[in-house]
């Protein structure tokens, strides 16, 4: 049972986390089937691995259903299934612990259902404590304040007062920001997945949003997460710098977002610059590292408390671009420990190697590579390249046509690498290796031009900038 869908999940958990649903399994609240708390029991003694004997289907069944019965997968499979729902029950009521606002309005809609008058005056103001204290003022905390709202003038209603009460209103009002909100949010992210992949997806009615926006009283037009939000959708729709500006400084002032949605308005601004870096606007790289230097001091970054290995390599890249070397020394080693570490090791290696070369550091750059056994295609091709080029600015001749000649056939063999991939790094090794030839035996002015026009070609290579510059030395 090693590899169902139970296991799987629980590899996923902490270790507090399992302990947790196992002590869920055990309640008699939630389960009173003896065989499921067997079950749960037996395989937590398994964790964090979840790789021995005793996950065999024949051994669990024994320990689940008692010695000597005759095996019975069925029966065991139904087990196992139960113990799964128990793990998704685990996971509903780990969120709803960690949701206090959502679990109070629960309780406010289950007072008002019984009628229970007496209780709702505390459990209503506890709520809107619960709601004064968080800190984000956006998607979520509208839709919150638009239900408390709503229980308020139901229990109103409730003590049958005929008099006016402001809550019908603040729950219209409140409705209204978490449509405008919402609505705005989603059209940011339509209009970022059309330019980045070309779908075709339509917002309806976004126009309208957007000039009632422009309309509405400044209470409104000043909630920090319609501006943003507001904001970036005009960047994205026109491209216009003054609008990447505007989202600038409304990022810089540090809106009382959530960082989910803090992260997506970073990524449109950053993949605007992207695009003016594309287009030879390379100024845009201090624009880039600026804006992960705020997520990092804002811990922004991170996912599931890890730095993602792209986030990483991104930041690295445009620290290298600004010959910020120090930085992002510094950078590399500081934050290798938040990268998931099933990554850490040749994440780092390769970043650190990368950093060493554009130093021209070369034999440094070869020893960080030397200790890493690169299991990811991406990372074992690139390291290769990385010493192929090191070889070549140290003259290494040997070392560097044996490594030629493996990397043909890693390529050759390797299943992980896309077409384009294979293409581009067989056209670098194939350049790369003439070039060497010619430093060694001297190349006539016409065969350097013949390489350049193949390199400029609508052929895809790898490291393109770099070979370039080589070309250019032997036509020093």
């Amino acid at each position: 049972m090693k590899e169902t869908k139970l296991i799987d999940a629980l590899r996923q958990l902490s270790t507090r986390e399992r302990t947790r649903y196992g002590e869920l399994a055990c309640s008699p609240f939630f389960n009173k089937n003896q065989k499921v708390r067997r079950l749960v029991g037996h395989i937590l003694k398994a964790a964090p691995d979840f790789d021995t004997p005793g996950l065999d289907k024949g051994v669990v069944f024994a320990v689940v259903f008692g010695k000597g019965k005759a095996y019975d997968e069925y029966k065991l499979n139904n087990i196992i299934s139960d113990a799964g729902q128990l793990l998704y029950e685990y996971l509903a009521q780990h969120r709803l612990q960690n949701e206090p606002l959502s679990r109070r309005t629960f309780l406010i809609e289950e007072l008002i259902a019984r009628r229970l008058g007496r209780h709702l005056p505390q459990a209503i103001r506890r709520n809107h404590q619960l709601l004064e204290q968080e800190e984000s003022r956006s998607v979520a905390y509208f839709l919150q304040e638009h239900r408390l709202a709503e229980q308020q003038d139901r229990f109103a209603l409730i003590r049958e007062t005929r008099s006016f009460n402001p809550y019908l209103q603040d729950m219209s009002d409140a409705l209204d920001r978490y449509y405008w909100c919402s609505k705005l949010r989603i059209a940011c992210d339509m209009a970022s997945r059309n330019q980045a992949i070309s779908a075709a997806y339509q917002c309806h009615f976004i126009e309208t949003i957007q000039e009632a926006y422009r309309q509405a009283p400044p209470v409104l037009q000043q909630q920090p997460a319609l501006q943003a939000y507001f904001t970036a959708l005009q960047m994205l729709e026109t491209e216009a710098e003054e609008h990447y500006r505007a989202l600038r400084s409304l990022l810089q002032s540090q809106p009382p977002l959530p960082r989910e949605e803090l992260y997506d308005l970073y990524d449109y601004a950053q993949n605007f610059c992207v695009k003016k870096i594309n287009s030879g606007q390379t100024q845009y790289y201090a624009e880039i590292l600026a804006q992960y230097k705020e997520m990092l001091d804002r811990r922004i970054l991170l996912r599931q408390g890890y730095l993602t290995q792209w986030s990483y390599i991104n930041i690295v890249t445009a620290g290298i671009r600004l010959r910020e070397f120090e930085w992002t020394e510094q950078f590399i080693r500081t934050y290798r420990e938040q990268l998931d570490p099933e990554v850490r090791d040749n994440v780092y290696a390769y970043n650190l190697a990368t950093l060493y070369f554009e130093q021209g550091h070369f034999a440094r750059a070869l020893q960080s590579l030397q200790d890493v056994e690169f299991s990811d295609a991406f990372y074992h091709m690139a390291a290769k390249l990385i010493q192929l080029k090191s070889y070549y600015e140290l003259d290494e001749t040997e070392a560097f046509f044996s490594l030629i000649e493996a990397s043909r056939k890693y390529i050759r063999r390797n299943r992980q690498l896309s077409d384009y991939q294979k293409q581009s790094n067989t056209n670098f090794l194939k350049l790369v290796s003439r070039l060497f030839n010619f430093r060694l035996r001297g190349a006539q002015p016409l065969q350097l031009e013949q390489l350049a026009r193949e390199l400029d070609s609508a052929k895809p290579f790898a490291n393109k900038g770099w070979l370039r510059g080589k070309i250019g030395e032997l036509n020093g």
